[in-house]
């Protein structure tokens, strides 16, 4: 069976399970009595403290006006947020919003599965832990931490800075560890991470207060919060604990270790062969906050070491790669200790009738609904983010522990994944919490009900932050800088415009695509393709024979078409084939409700947009894409499988498989499981809408 012909099946088996075990809009609220345990879900917050004090006076931030009084913000550059993956400065007032919310809503429990702080360095952690407590003091909120790749960058100290923070007259302003090596003069590089130009900055000021701790500083900071067992929860267990709760010594930080070796697990997985074996921390617990309920905080952030056979390196940190590839795949092979441990676990919470509720930073299963093969074709293998994707037997691993319900983030994607494992039989539910520092920026809640086999998941969207213009003058002085110096990567300042928290996180995502994602990750064909293009010439040229595709280039596709489109009156001899190219693209949009005019309202960059804002955000994702669009999209889709089947021939690069392959793929991104707000039934899978 070809990979598309496996998509489609899937895609369809999938529907036909849904409208199976689809019910009335409200069945829910028939069959379920008031819910037995809430927990908000809050992945990847990427706190950055705005209102730090760094321990020197070389580097005070700067002044902005917030709640009425001036203070002093350190913040990162307009430049740095729209070349990333997330946002580092308004996702603080995002956070707040989020915590007020959920305060509202009288919900006493919230979850924070990795990344919730900006690479685990003190300013930004002391920051974090001060909110924290503040609403746990204020409202009675239980908060429960797992690490992911940005909190413990690594799993000791590390020397560590930022080259980007906004300084005096919209200037960047390197701000680094003492020892850094921008702190010792000894690396001055120009270029950012795209292999652009920096432009002009500051000198450098040097501060440990962005040193990266490692997991030692988050358990002196953040313990309260999950991390170290409380005298108010009910049960609290380690790996490394005697499952009859009375070993406190595995309970202590320092005794929360495992071995892990360049080649694999270490401990009582070690090979004979293994080389470069470390000690290293593992924050992964088991607690009962109330009875009834057990928090499975699972740690997967997985560093191996480096095979550097003489590792003089001044911080242990440095001889190991960074977890933010490794997720369950290398839980697989390196920290094989967390899988029996999960199985016990589950064992055990059955046993008992517990309701288990695991959560981790990194996916557990598939995040892109089965695209990708069909990214790999055109992106190839282990980019566009596939290398983060779990691998079938690291999904098929979690699943036959009998852990039932996973929550992740990483990804700052929405979604919902449910498989069965073949060999157990066991049902594995995934689902994919959005991040508050992206698009869309949203939390989920989960409801549990005295039947264990039912969830309910909630997702809700921050449209509305207050104050989160705040720093919007600064970033006026840094556009100003920037245009004045004729910066050729100049970001665009009608994002300062956004009159919502939400509009601004689009705006984010618009950016980021174009400033990032398409001259970074798009093949440069694909990028030709989608230039100067309009979706009447992708609909139109979907009505053409392959071979005209193959003989001639896009450039003169376009030009062919622009110029059939103004003789339709005149057939002849070279016209002939794209006239008739057209004829049928009008049939086809008028039958569809639309006019061929109508396609020629977007183009190339909004199709890249979209692309990114289904892929993120799924069914979210429609909240800033017209339906007209879309149905438009579905369209061109139609007549590009139609007219060329993607399993007719191997997969050669030309740029009408590569067409066919982006409309494709958005389909699928499309057509995700709903997880906006759905009833769950942990024990077959199936999925209800929930409408209140």
């Amino acid at each position: 069976m070809t990979v598309v012909n496996f998509i489609y099946m899937r895609v369809y088996i999938l529907m036909i399970l849904l409208m199976a075990n689809c019910t009335q809009p409200n069945k829910t609220e028939e069959i379920f009595d008031a819910p037995f345990f809430e927990i908000a879900f809050m992945p990847d917050v990427h706190f950055h403290d705005l209102f730090a004090n760094f321990e020197t006076d070389s580097f005070e931030g700067l002044p902005v006006t917030w709640k009425g009084e001036e203070k002093m913000a350190v913040i990162r550059t307009m430049e740095a947020q729209l070349n990333s993956t997330r946002l580092f400065n308004e996702n603080y007032f995002a956070f707040i919003a989020a915590l007020e919310d959920i305060a509202i809503r009288g919900i006493k429990y919230v979850a924070l599965p990795g990344d919730f702080s900006d690479d685990g360095q003190p300013t930004h952690v002391r920051g974090l832990s001060d909110i924290l407590n503040k609403y746990r003091d204020q409202y009675g909120i239980s908060f429960f931490l797992t690490p992911g790749n940005h909190d413990p960058t690594r799993p000791f100290a590390t020397e560590s800075g930022k080259r980007d923070y906004l300084g005096e007259e919209g200037m960047r302003q390197p701000v680094f560890s003492r020892n850094h090596p921008m702190c010792l003069k000894t690396n001055q590089s120009t270029r950012n991470s795209n292999g652009n130009i920096y432009p002009e900055s500051h000198e450098v000021t040097c501060t440990d207060d962005v040193k990266e701790m490692g997991y030692s500083g988050l358990y002196d900071l953040l313990g309260d919060h999950g991390l170290l067992s409380q005298e108010n929860y009910l049960y609290y267990e380690t790996p490394f604990s005697i499952p009859d709760g009375s070993d406190d010594y595995h309970l202590l930080p320092e005794n929360r270790m495992y071995e892990v070796c360049h080649e694999g697990s270490g401990g009582e997985y070690r090979l004979p062969h293994y080389s470069h074996c470390f000690e290293v921390p593992d924050m992964s617990y088991l607690v009962e906050p109330i009875d009834g309920i057990w928090l499975l905080a699972l740690d997967t952030n997985v560093y191996v070491p480096r095979a550097i056979d003489d590792q003089t390196t001044t911080e242990i940190g440095d001889n190991f790669y960074g977890s933010g590839n490794a997720g369950y795949n290398q839980v697989l092979t390196h920290k094989k200790h967390l899988l029996p441990w999960m199985d016990d676990i589950a064992r055990r919470a059955n046993e008992q009738e517990k309701m288990l509720i695991s959560f981790s930073h990194f996916p557990a299963t598939d995040f892109y609904n089965g695209a990708g093969p069909l990214i790999e074709e055109v992106w190839g293998e282990n980019e566009f983010q596939m290398v983060r994707m779990p691998k079938p037997e690291a999904t098929s691993a979690v699943a036959s522990t009998g852990v039932r319900l996973h929550v992740a983030g990483h990804m700052h994607m929405n979604g919902l994944e449910i498989v069965k494992d073949e060999q157990t039989g066991n049902v594995l539910t995934n689902i994919q919490v959005p991040s508050l520092a992206a698009y869309v920026p949203a939390y989920k809640i989960m409801r549990t009900f005295s039947d264990l086999g039912q969830i309910e998941i909630e997702t809700v969207v921050l449209n509305e932050v207050t104050d989160f213009d705040t720093l919007f003058p600064l970033y006026i002085n840094e556009w100003n800088y920037l245009n004045s110096i004729d910066y050729d990567h100049i970001w665009d300042r009608d994002i300062l415009h956004s009159k919502t928290y939400l509009e601004f996180t689009d705006w984010h995502i618009r950016e980021l695509s174009r400033l990032r994602f398409l001259p970074g990750e798009w093949p440069e064909d694909l990028r030709e393709l989608l230039k100067n293009s309009t979706g009447k010439h992708f609909l139109v040229a979907s009505f053409l024979p392959v071979e005209v595709w193959h003989n001639l280039t896009w450039d003169i596709i376009r030009k062919k078409i622009d110029d059939a489109s103004d003789q339709l009156d005149g057939y002849d001899e070279n016209h002939n084939l794209f006239q008739n190219a057209i004829q049928k693209s009008m049939e086809a949009a008028e039958n569809s409700g639309f006019t061929l005019q109508e396609f020629e309202n977007w183009n190339g960059e909004i199709l890249s947009r979209d692309f990114y804002r289904i892929r993120n955000a799924g069914e979210l994702g429609l909240l800033h894409i017209p339906d007209s669009r879309i149905n438009q999209y579905s369209l061109i889709t139609k007549y590009l499988r139609k007219h060329f089947k993607f399993e007719d021939t191997n997969y050669n690069g030309s740029h009408y498989q590569s067409l066919y392959v982006v409309f494709e793929i958005m389909t699928l991104f499309s057509n995700r499981i709903p997880s906006k707000h759905v009833m769950i039934n942990l024990d077959n899978g199936s999925v209800e809408l929930v409408n209140k």
